[in-house]
């Protein structure tokens, strides 16, 4: 007999990670843009947020949009990059100021969270 681990929703994120950053739903609201009511819809899962608000609490939050989504945070880590010129075209963002890379992470964030939903979806990514 093993132990079932939940997975949690996007919304128990949501309010986890609000919680752990001992903020009101009117403090999230306020640096997200929307309103309390809007936020309380998000961690009861009423209505899922927008990529546009996905981005922002993911800053908000310091974490992936991938784990917002998706749940994949703590998972170790494994760079096995195949692609060589994708590989040196990371190299040379590494390399780059903290704000272009963060424009980077964010581009990459979206493109991965596209593919994830599409994957979702029972679409084939692209």
């Amino acid at each position: 007999m093993g132990i079932e681990v939940k997975k949690m929703t996007i919304a128990e994120r949501i309010k986890r990670l609000r919680q752990e950053q001992n903020m009101t739903q009117a403090d999230l609201g306020n640096k997200l843009g929307v309103h309390q009511k809007q936020v309380s819809a998000y961690e009861r899962g009423i209505n899922v947020p927008s990529t546009d608000v996905l981005i922002k609490l993911a800053e908000v939050f310091n974490v992936t949009l991938d784990y917002l989504a998706f749940e994949t945070k703590g998972q170790p880590a494994k760079l096995n990059i195949q692609d060589r010129e994708l590989l040196r075209r990371f190299e040379v963002l590494d390399k780059l100021s903290d704000s272009e890379k963060n424009l980077a992470k964010e581009m990459l964030d979206l493109i991965i969270l596209k593919n994830r939903f599409q994957e979702l979806a029972g679409a084939s990514p692209v």
